[in-house]
């Protein structure tokens, strides 16, 4: 029955008291108790890892009894040695203070230094021994339904009033000390999780333990986490590689947040390559176990138990060998490392989000999501930011939930990510013309679209000239309301980049009157208002204060009666003087316009910046 593995435990908060029989308490799987010399310059975590709100795990519930007298004290230590030779300090691992012949237990933690300082009666300890359990009432390490145990030898009489130190204590062989380092994995979940009580879920009110069983020693032994029996089950080697067993637990606290409806595993490949696309449940499952796994070390390389390692920052658009979207378990582990914005070595384009690891947990932990997709869906119905800014931490990682990063006025940018298609946003706020350009890198060829609604369905205007000239689409805001528009950058030859940008106008050149302005190279275009009367002839000229940069010119005109035309590309200027580009020089146009109104005067720099001045006579 599903809850039968379930054990009714209640968290307590302060070392305790209890009495158990002397049977249970001399259990012995791990091998006996061997000893070192107590040391307190050992360290075991950074400091980022310990926080003074973490609550205790406490100790099972069964054990709680009457208290005992307190008189005398147990103190020392509590350590093991991992695969490398290295000692580390064991924290919040179970520590009983026994005697061999009445039964009498008192059972506490031990701290952050693996230290632990247990009072009790010394009336009630004629042959007193302790006995170090690898079981809290959060996480327990187990050899089939056995906990690990390590047992001290007996010591008799305890004075009154003393304090009886068993020094620097560790397992004696390989096998307990892998058992103890599996244990402290579960102790650095413990400290990582977002804690708003003593529970890893914190609806809950009656807590359940995380239950690992090693080695596996079932007929098909694997490291996984099985949802129906509520045991994550380890290979012989695996507690060697801590973010192996950390993903493990990711599974088991999935299920824990999720009240035992963990989502179907059925058609979810074993092994399952993180690169390649499955389902968009089978990734999502895997990819929050390896990115929680991720968090709780607060990096973004996992480590393998065969010695490779895995940097999940890095791929993006265009990684050879990974599959993209949200059925790529990569994909999703990606994009929840950029969402709580963990340490980059790369530099990021489209990711400029960051969330504390709360807030994707607190989605976890009130909605039962069965995709990343639906795990979105769900942060923002929780009030978290699903904004363009956010959704640039997916798009980063291939996953595209219509995304449209935002063009800011007069700001170039260059995408770096090579996927064949961009999707972008701005805002018209000015009663003026307005374009939103780009000019490809060479040899690169990319076209421009606007549209009117974000699902990219209305189209309003495009430029596709071929080669490295500019492209534009522009916008009279004059006559049209000013809005939201949605631009389209579609690769047509080369994966070299681009340059893209919006801008306003923001000056209006008058009659007999020149206007001069600056354009970086990250800027390919720049407009201005002029006021034009049909029937009057009119020139208008472009100067340069550099050849080296070559720039051509565009008057663009609507029709009052005809809203289709209030928006147009490039081809439907009413004239035009191009730059040459063996000369460069200034350019002008000379013409007679056939309607009244304000005019769009469009400056593109085709070769790049350069300051300019525009002369109308």
């Amino acid at each position: 029955m599903r809850l039968a593995r379930r054990t009714i435990l209640t968290v307590v908060v302060a070392v305790l008291c209890a009495l158990l029989s002397p049977a249970v308490g001399r259990a012995d799987s791990g091998g006996g108790l061997g000893a070192v010399a107590a040391s307190s310059a050992v360290a075991k975590r950074p400091a980022w890892q310990v926080t003074n709100d973490v609550p205790s795990p406490g100790l099972p519930a069964q054990q709680r009894v009457a208290p005992l007298a307190c008189d005398t004290h147990a103190v020392g230590n509590w350590s093991y040695t991992d695969q490398a030779g290295v000692r580390h300090n064991g924290m919040n691992i179970q520590v009983q203070v026994r005697d061999h012949l009445t039964g009498a237990l008192i059972a506490g933690l031990t701290n952050s230094a693996g230290n632990f300082d247990i009072c009790f009666g010394a009336a009630q300890f004629t042959q007193l021994y302790i006995t170090v359990k690898a079981a809290n009432a959060s996480w327990q390490v187990q050899n089939g339904t056995g906990v690990y145990n390590w047992s001290s030898p007996i010591r008799a009489n305890p004075v009154p009033g003393s304090t009886v130190n068993f020094g620097g204590t560790t397992p004696g062989d390989t096998a307990g000390n892998r058992a103890a380092h599996a244990f402290d994995v579960g102790n650095d979940a413990w400290l990582r999780v977002p804690h708003s009580g003593s529970c890893w879920d914190p609806k809950d009110t009656v807590c359940r333990q995380v239950q690992i069983d090693w080695p596996d020693v079932r007929a098909n032994p694997q490291d996984e986490y099985d949802p129906t029996a509520g045991i994550v089950h380890l290979l012989t080697p695996t507690p060697d590689a801590p973010m192996e067993v950390m993903h493990e637990i990711g599974h088991a606290l999935m299920d824990d947040l999720y009240n035992d409806a963990f989502p179907p595993t059925a058609g979810c490949p074993k092994p399952h390559p993180p690169n390649a696309a499955s389902t968009a449940v089978c990734a999502w499952i895997e990819g929050w176990a390896t990115f929680f796994s991720l968090a709780m070390y607060h990096t973004s390389v996992f480590l393998f138990g065969n010695g490779t390692s895995t940097d999940f920052e890095f791929p993006t658009w265009g990684t050879n060998g990974v599959a993209n979207g949200d059925v790529t378990e990569t994909r999703v582990i990606g994009a929840l490392l950029d969402l709580t914005d963990l340490p980059s070595t790369t530099t990021e384009f489209w990711d400029h989000h960051t969330e504390p690891l709360g807030a994707v947990f607190a989605t976890l932990t009130h909605h039962v999501d069965n995709t990343f997709a639906s795990f979105w869906s769900s942060h923002g119905a929780d009030g978290f930011d699903v904004s363009d800014d956010a959704l640039g931490s997916l798009y980063q990682n291939t996953i595209d939930y219509q995304y449209r990063r935002p063009l800011l006025d007069g700001v170039g940018q260059s995408p770096t990510a090579p996927t064949p298609v961009h999707n972008f946003g701005f805002n018209t706020a000015v009663h003026s013309w307005s374009v939103v350009a780009l000019r490809p890198l060479a040899p690169a060829d990319y076209d421009l679209s606007v549209y009117d609604d974000r699902a990219q369905t209305s189209f309003l205007g495009y430029s596709s000239l071929a080669g490295q000239a500019v492209d534009f689409v522009a916008i009279d805001s004059n006559l049209r309301p000013v809005g939201d528009y949605y631009p389209q950058v579609v690769q047509y030859a080369g994966a070299v980049s681009y340059y893209v940008e919006y801008v306003a106008g923001s000056q209006t050149l008058q009659p007999a009157s020149s206007n001069t302005f600056h354009l970086d190279d990250s800027q390919p275009a720049a407009v201005q208002d002029t006021v034009l009367t049909a029937g009057v002839p009119v020139t208008i000229s472009l100067t340069e204060a550099s050849v080296i940069s070559t720039a051509s010119l565009f008057i663009m005109g609507d029709d009052p009666s005809t809203p289709a035309t209030f928006v147009q590309g490039r081809g439907s200027a009413v004239a035009q003087a191009l730059a040459s580009p063996i000369s460069g020089g200034p350019v002008s146009v000379t013409f007679t316009p056939t309607r009244t109104g304000r005019y769009g005067v469009v400056v593109t720099g085709d070769n790049g910046g350069g300051d300019y001045t525009l002369t109308r006579s």
